[in-house]
């Protein structure tokens, strides 16, 4: 939990910085950078699982319909 609210303020701590007028454009340009390689990253990190999720949602839906049969059967 403590990880993910570093992660939160490091992200919010960048966003702070790309939009303070008084920061110079170098300072505003790498935390730019920062928070589009960290945007890739979280998409490709929430469509790897997106996908790991449906195959594992297949095979829970076949396993209760399979349950569901066999109780219907007995």
């Amino acid at each position: 939990m403590g990880q993910n609210n570093k992660l939160g303020n490091y992200i919010q701590k960048l966003m702070t910085v790309v939009v303070d007028e008084e920061q110079e454009e170098f300072i505003k340009q790498l935390a730019w950078r920062e928070l589009n390689k960290l945007n890739t990253d979280i998409s490709d990190f929430l469509n790897k699982n997106e996908e790991d999720d449906s195959e594992q949602r297949i095979k829970t839906e076949k396993q209760l319909l399979q349950e569901d049969k066999n109780v219907t059967n007995k």
